[in-house]
């Protein structure tokens, strides 16, 4: 049965000086990328098929390691299923995909947590072009599946997916006040451990709509300088980031929150930098990270240490947020004050003709979905629900939200 491996070039780092120079001249005549998925048979020889479908992976749609690695992943455990059946993975029908279906969305049989419906689609995707892969290029005739036409959404074309989607509900959007954030949230995080860090992060969250991993991928030189003169007489500066997909965007960041992040780098940052680099005075000292939030040990912050402290303050607050839940909220309230700019724009156009037109054309969800890095305009729209049920979001503005604190910009 063929085995899954990632290419990992940070091992050739630990090889003797010789070898390492070897197999680094190597890797300049062969362009592997880092993360690559790869397939290795009986005798630990590439499997032709399957490694075929890696390369077919690291196509420009699906730019992300991370996408590399959950499609090879769910690629291969519906293989090593397939050979507990006794088949090859050509050989499967679709009673093969149902009972697949059946038992990992139930976690009978199997050691990991049953897989929920928005779970299982993502696998499904998986296997499915895995199954369009191997018919398109001759390895198999057809797919074990049929395709239907999709409901269309927002506008779109009707498209054929495959009949292997599980409908499924929506998970609730986690989201926080902003009265609650300041009153509630923002004193505990202050008064605990790493709080010029914490604070500086979770502000830039609920202030920016970044994901976590854009947060924590920033680094120390890509801060603007909030009191450079390009930036005279506003209140925010632009920070470039990479998004999923390696798509970048401009996102403004308030000028108070960039000077925090830096009074953190000053601070806290530098003296973890010195402690670490103190612990390893008696051996070879790693290389500084460049990341802007750094856990004790000088290494990045992880998202999963971010998602333990979110649960901590969630259970001591009784109000839960997790990290992408500041990215929630920065959207509700976001599309809240585009849209009431937009109805104010369209009081004036009433009032004062053709001057004000040009100022109604921005349509608030494309602008947001921009802001938020969306490929897709459906996946914006969810944030429209809120504006109607959540009455106290829609009272309060953006203006409302970034003073926090008594702060001239």
């Amino acid at each position: 049965m063929a085995e899954l491996f990632y290419f990992d070039k940070g091992v050739f780092d630990q090889l003797p000086p010789v070898e390492r120079t070897k197999f680094r001249a190597l890797l300049k005549t062969n362009i592997i990328p880092n993360g690559r998925p790869f397939f290795l048979d009986d005798n630990g020889l590439p499997d032709q098929i399957l490694d075929g479908f890696c390369k077919y992976l690291l196509c420009p749609q699906r730019a992300s390691i991370q996408t590399w690695k959950t499609y090879a992943n769910q690629v291969s455990i519906f293989i090593r299923f397939m050979t507990a059946q006794g088949k090859s993975w050509q050989q499967a029908t679709k009673c093969d995909l149902d009972l697949y279906y059946t038992i990992r969305t139930s976690g009978e049989y199997q050691n990991q947590p049953a897989l929920k419906d928005r779970s299982w689609n993502v696998a499904k995707s998986a296997i499915v072009h895995l199954y369009e892969y191997a018919r398109d290029n001759g390895f198999i005739d057809s797919t074990p599946f049929k395709y239907r036409h999709s409901k269309a959404r927002f506008g779109g074309k009707h498209v054929e997916t495959a009949d292997l989607s599980a409908k499924y509900t929506p998970e609730p959007v986690n989201f926080i006040s902003i009265t609650n954030y300041q009153r509630i949230w923002r004193p505990l995080i202050a008064n605990g451990e790493n709080s010029q860090r914490n604070l500086a992060l979770i502000d830039t969250l609920i202030v920016s709509g970044l994901r976590i991993s854009e947060a924590l991928n920033l680094d120390v030189h890509q801060l603007p300088d909030p009191d450079d003169q390009c930036y005279a007489g506003l209140r925010s500066v632009t920070l470039k980031v990479v998004g999923k997909g390696k798509k970048s965007r401009d996102v403004r960041i308030p000028k108070r929150i960039v000077r925090a992040i830096r009074f953190y780098c000053d601070e806290e940052r530098a003296e973890i930098l010195t402690r670490a680099k103190s612990d390893h005075s008696r051996k070879k000292s790693p290389k500084q990270s460049s990341k802007i939030f750094l856990a004790r040990t000088g290494r990045p912050l992880s998202s999963r240490t971010v998602e333990s402290f979110f649960a901590a303050i969630s259970s001591r607050a009784g109000i839960l947020l997790t990290p992408h839940g500041c990215r929630h909220s920065f959207a509700i309230y976001q599309l809240d004050a585009m849209i009431k700019r937009m109805a104010q724009n369209l009081r004036e156009l009433r009032e004062n003709g053709s001057d004000a037109y040009r100022q109604i054309l921005n349509d608030p969800l494309r602008e947001l979905q921009k802001l938020l890095g969306h490929s897709h305009i459906s996946t914006t729209y969810i944030y429209l629900d809120f504006l109607e049920d959540s009455e106290a979001l829609v009272d309060e503005s953006l203006g409302d939200w970034t003073k926090w604190e008594n702060e001239n910009s």
